[in-house]
């Protein structure tokens, strides 16, 4: 499976700038989730995500294996595109929009010519 067809970059541009109802992140070998709504909380823990102390925070448990996670996380994901919910998966790999720019650099000054330079040149 093509894991960059998780990615929320892939994705179709979303036409408002509202909060999906789940998010899904992949960080350090961990899988974590947010869930907005009740359906989304239900869809999150069908498939094996489990919640923790902070509201609206899940996790899979840390038994799963890379492909177990990375199949809930396309099951949750199926799953809650055929309710019609917005869903987000962050793989973890920055994008354009996360690397800061270069610094800007100096134009350079060309070098003054040393006077042997010049003096040769005159002849």
């Amino acid at each position: 499976m093509d894991l960059v067809d998780l990615a929320w970059t892939t994705r179709y541009p979303r036409t408002t700038d509202a909060e999906p109802e789940a998010t899904m992140r992949f960080r350090n070998g961990t899988v974590t989730a947010t869930a907005v709504t009740d359906r989304a909380r239900g869809v999150l823990i069908q498939h094996g995500f489990t919640s923790t102390k902070a509201t609206r925070e899940y996790t899979l448990p840390a038994e799963f294996g890379e492909s177990d996670a990375v199949g809930a996380v396309v099951c949750a994901e199926s799953h809650l595109y055929t309710l019609g919910a917005s869903v987000r998966v962050d793989l973890g790999i920055p994008t354009l929009q996360d690397i800061p720019p270069a610094p800007a650099r100096r134009p350079a000054t060309p070098a003054a010519p040393s006077p042997d330079q010049a003096h040769r040149r005159s002849r």
